[in-house]
């Protein structure tokens, strides 16, 4: 029997264990013990967050873009060397298929190297603002930046966080969930090989959202805060980093719309919504385009495709070749998911799933049958709230303003798509929906150059680019005089 690892948390560039234990992480694909993880105490975010002050202060880091360049840069490839390891750990982890994550794997890498060139790129300007003054606005960094990791995809995740929070100049703080803590904390064992990481700008502590997560975003050494996760847990990471007004980035839930016109490509529309519902990761993404609009025209058609090509896609765990659909994450998912299916079941038509699977290995794991609603009415419970799991729901709309209409009636605003021929109907729908994001014939395209976030409840705060990159800083007014 293969010995099982034990990971330490890493802060001020060594390894130490918590006085608080160990938790277990077992696998949602089979129940296997994957690793056990530190349960970490309130002293131990203290010192990882001391940690973090010290380095930002005394180390030329904050002022360094060049080692900043390099160190990312080291980062990266390193990651893209050990993207199967990597993948493979979170795969028995987290259940999800392997070739999403290998791709979550290379995300990391490709993101951290976008952001490793943008080091140089933290700009401000100048002016003369009267004879004889000259003013400067600078961009410094924020400080010490938690940040605070999802379980959903976490490497991916992290990556649009980490990466410029330390190429801004920043010392960081992470704080995995707990589900998929060893591949995070394995990222640590990348940074202790890379010399110009100064020890302490990057810590890492496993342990519970609380306490230790809520230290780090209470803790009034730290200066900024990024989260991703619900909505509910946004709120309250707001309310804690209100003790000392630090800045937040948060990206939250997500009821996302699918809208389908009747004059869309229509092949290409079906595949593209049930990509979006994104039973691929078991629906457990907050972009997941859970609620389907079809014009009514199309309806029949629409539902008698998704009746067909949904029941085909191979549910199992993701290790398994040819799998499309993993498990969700935990029991208390699996309960949250069918609890949300059997409400479904009042709400609306039932078309394909609707159940856990537990034929043989399947009983081992948390699996729930891709699930598609039909007739489900724009205010129903599954419409208006994030399932996070393998649940997609169909309504109809008569027009483009109804479209619309429906299409904001949430208190959500993360992304959207639109499926149509006609430029025309694509640039209302892309100028009227409420959404940081908008596809037209398309989904989930996401570039580190080009910024993501949310409206309305979906978050605060931009992702990638130049826009995601000036998150992690303060700007600063000096002001010359210049003598005559």
């Amino acid at each position: 029997m293969a010995e099982v690892t034990t990971y330490r948390n890493f802060i001020a560039g060594e390894w130490r264990e918590s006085t608080g234990g160990l938790f277990e992480v077992t696998s949602p694909g089979d129940g296997a013990l994957v690793y056990r993880a530190q349960r970490s105490t309130v002293d131990d975010m203290r010192a990882a967050i001391a940690a973090a002050r010290a380095a930002f202060e005394t180390t030329e880091w904050r002022d360094d873009p060049s080692t900043r360049t390099t160190a990312l840069l080291k980062f990266s490839e390193a990651v893209r060397a050990r993207h199967e390891e990597l993948a493979q750990l979170l795969t028995r982890e987290s259940g999800k298929p392997s070739p999403i994550s290998r791709g979550e794997a290379m995300r990391l890498a490709e993101t951290t190297s976008y952001f490793a060139g943008l080091a140089r790129w933290i700009f401000g300007r100048s002016q003369t603002p009267q004879p004889n003054s000259i003013s400067l606005i600078m961009r410094e960094p924020a400080g010490v930046v938690g940040i605070i990791v999802p379980w959903n995809a976490p490497l991916a995740l992290l990556a649009r966080a980490i990466g410029p929070a330390l190429a801004a100049g920043n010392a960081v703080v992470v704080k995995p969930a707990s589900y998929t803590a060893g591949s995070t904390v394995e990222l640590a064992k990348i940074i202790e090989g890379i010399a110009e990481f100064p020890k302490g700008i990057v810590n890492i502590v496993t342990g519970p959202g609380d306490p230790v997560g809520a230290e780090l975003a209470r803790h009034h050494d730290v200066d900024m805060v990024a989260f991703t996760g619900d909505t509910a847990t946004g709120r309250e990471i707001m309310r804690l980093a209100a003790g000392n007004l630090k800045k937040v980035s948060l990206e939250l839930g997500g009821k996302s719309p699918t809208i389908v016109f009747a004059d869309a490509n229509f092949e290409r529309a079906i595949r593209g919504a049930i990509n979006a519902a994104s039973f691929y990761n078991a629906g457990q993404i907050c972009i997941a385009g859970t609620r389907v609009l079809v014009e009514a025209s199309i309806h029949d058609t629409f539902v008698q495709r998704v009746r067909e090509m949904v029941p085909k896609l191979k549910v199992g765990p993701g290790w398994e070749k040819g799998v499309e659909v993993g498990p969700v994450i935990s029991e208390p998912q699996l309960q949250k998911v069918t609890g949300y299916i059997e409400q479904g079941k009042r709400e609306a038509v039932l078309v394909t799933g609707g159940h856990r699977l537990t034929e043989g290995a399947l009983a081992k794991g948390y699996f729930i049958a891709p699930t598609v609603f039909d007739q489900m009415k724009p205010d129903a419970k599954i419409a208006q709230e994030e399932i996070f799991g393998p649940v997609m729901g169909i309504t109809t709309f008569k027009d483009l303003d109804e479209a619309i209409h429906i299409a904001n009636n949430t208190v959500y605003g993360l992304v959207a798509a639109v499926w149509t021929r006609d430029i025309n109907k694509a640039m209302k729908i892309a100028t009227r929906v409420r959404a940081g994001s908008v596809w037209v014939n398309t989904f989930g395209k996401m570039f580190q150059s080009t910024e993501m976030g949310g409206f309305k409840q979906s978050g605060l705060g931009r992702q990638y680019g130049l826009e995601g990159l000036f998150e992690y800083t303060e700007l600063k007014h000096i002001n010359i005089q210049i003598e005559k």
